[in-house]
């Protein structure tokens, strides 16, 4: 990993568990930091969920072991979109994580 290629810039939301009127858990972030990453990949497809259209975008970063994101955490592109972070890769040796996200729908 060069640092010249961590070129995109990614804001990261941890969730937190908060509740409604009606004591319903619903799903809440709270903003974390900005970190800077490398896109490995990006990819996209559309897919067909009854009977609709939805755009479908995978995309993979590289950042530094360091900065804290887990699995579930969202992370959003400044400038482009919101993805959850589904794995988290760990790779020791190049002291990096490969975050492997899909894009929310809005």
């Amino acid at each position: 990993m060069q640092a010249g290629r961590m070129k995109y810039r990614l804001l990261v939301y941890e969730p937190i568990t908060g509740a409604d009127g009606w004591g319903e858990e619903t799903p809440e972030y709270r903003e974390i930091c900005v970190i800077h990453a490398e896109r490995v990949k990006i990819s996209g497809h559309r897919s067909d969920e009854v009977g609709e259209h939805f755009p479908d975008y995978r995309a993979e970063y590289n950042n530094r072991d360091v900065h804290p994101v887990k699995d579930n955490w969202r992370v959003k592109q400044l400038g482009g979109y919101l993805y959850t972070v589904t794995n988290v890769i760990p790779n020791l040796d190049r002291g990096m994580k490969t975050l492997i996200c899909e894009r929310v729908n809005p």
